[in-house]
């Protein structure tokens, strides 16, 4: 069954996402992709109040309201065991006690996010989710950790300070892959720090330390973190195996090991180089050909 879109009181007239190049500001976007995507992260102040709308208490209570919402809740690390809220009181008094109330993938449930997502989307030529995050005064819900998509936040209301390191404990990581353990202890990059106000947006590249806090200034964080998660190479792997296939060199049977053939053994290890320099020779053709590559690009949707 589809997810019900909503909409609530202080969002009435729809927002227009308008372009990715109109959430940067002055900011160019052709720099933005050449020195910023999957590399540094980026801080721009008040370019985002045309989102600042859709990151409300109204929003939240909406998006909870809906039987089929992904909520979070968590304080410190700490995930909350205790029965879900279902109104906009209930997840108040949570926050009140210091967790964090998360709605992941809030663009299945309301329309306006839907259309940020959309023009996320479009741009990116990629999946793309966007979490709520509402956080009381002086808590966070989650320490040191990294996503393997890239993150957009956009501050909606209140005030949060982003702490940052580069990832060298596991770079470019996989969604498939990423381990409980991320053992932030052994990284050895720098700290960086940055203030986020309503209509700030941070970017944070795919694979990034980060943690946040909101400040004491009295008003609950609310933010929009949209997460694009851009192909990897792995990808390109994913398809070559399905070229391959075609092919007869790939096709071939290799011999047999088991164990009524123990004395052919060393016959088995010395065929294996051949065959397998014959597959090497075979995928390179195939990654190295004009087909190939106009199937990537059309993987990517160029």
């Amino acid at each position: 069954m589809a997810a019900a879109l909503v909409n609530g009181e202080d969002h009435k007239q729809a927002v227009a996402p308008g372009t990715f190049q109109d959430l940067l500001g002055q900011f160019p976007s052709s720099q933005f992709f050449s020195e910023y995507l999957h590399r540094l992260p980026l801080a721009l102040p008040d370019v985002g109040q045309s989102v600042t709308s859709l990151g409300t208490w109204t929003t939240v209570g909406l998006l909870i309201a809906a039987p089929d919402a992904d909520l979070m809740i968590v304080r410190r690390g700490q995930v909350y065991s205790g029965e879900r809220p279902v109104d906009l009181s209930t997840a108040r008094r949570l926050s009140d006690d210091g967790y964090t109330i998360v709605v992941r993938h809030a663009e299945l449930h309301d329309s306006q996010i839907a259309g940020l997502a959309g023009m996320f989307s479009n741009t990116f030529r990629a999946p793309v989710d966007v979490h709520v995050y509402a956080t009381a005064p002086e808590s966070f819900g989650f320490s040191w950790h990294y996503d393997a998509e890239d993150v957009f936040i956009f501050q909606c209301a209140g005030e949060k300070e982003y702490w940052l390191r580069k990832n060298t404990v596991n770079p470019w990581p996989l969604e498939k892959t990423l381990p409980k353990d991320m053992r932030y202890e052994r990284e050895i990059m720098p700290l960086m720090r940055v203030m986020l106000r309503a209509g700030d947006l941070l970017y944070i590249p795919c694979g990034y330390w980060h943690r946040a806090q909101a400040t004491k200034c009295g008003e609950t964080a609310i933010s929009l973190a949209v997460g694009v998660m851009s192909r990897s190479a792995v990808d390109v792997f994913d398809l070559l195996r399905q070229e391959v296939s075609q092919s007869l060199v790939w096709r071939q049977r290799l011999p047999v090991a088991g164990d009524s053939l123990v004395d052919d053994c060393t016959a088995t290890r010395d065929i294996l180089p051949h065959i397998l320099k014959q597959l090497a020779t075979d995928a390179s053709a195939t990654l190295n050909s004009q087909v190939f590559l106009n199937r990537v690009l059309e993987m990517l949707k160029l």
